[in-house]
C-alpha cells in the first residue's frame, strides 16, 4: 500500500529543460516563425495560382486551391502561435491565468 507521505512528488513545474537557455530558445522560435512564414506566402501564392487555374476550367486545380489555402490557414496560426510564444518568452506577455472560482456552498 503506498502512501501520501512515504512517496516522492514527481516535478511540478513546467519550465523550460534545465539545459535550454532563453536565447537558444528565442532562436529557436525565431527561425521557425522565419520559416513559417515564408510556408505562408508559398501556400498563399500558390493558392491564388490554382484558383486562378480551376477558374479558366482546369478542375483538378479546385483540389489543389483548396488544400494551399488549407495549408495556409494552418501556417497562419502556427506562426501566430510561436510570435506568442517568442512574445511571452521575451516577457512582452504575461502568462496571465485568471483564478478559479471558489466553489458555492450548498446550505
Amino acid at each position: 500500500m503506498a502512501g501520501k507521505g512515504g512517496a516522492r512528488a514527481a516535478k511540478r513545474h513546467s519550465g523550460p529543460a534545465s539545459g535550454s537557455s532563453p536565447a537558444s530558445s528565442l532562436t529557436l522560435i525565431a527561425a521557425g516563425a522565419v520559416v513559417t512564414g515564408v510556408a505562408w506566402i508559398f501556400l498563399v501564392s500558390a493558392a491564388i495560382d490554382f484558383g486562378s487555374a480551376a477558374v479558366h476550367g482546369q478542375s483538378l486545380a479546385w483540389v489543389f486551391s483548396f488544400g494551399a489555402a488549407l495549408g495556409g490557414v494552418v501556417s497562419m496560426v502556427l506562426l501566430l502561435a510561436l510570435v506568442g510564444r517568442g512574445l511571452r518568452l521575451l516577457g512582452l506577455l504575461s502568462e496571465y491565468r485568471p483564478r478559479r472560482a471558489a466553489p458555492k456552498r450548498r446550505r
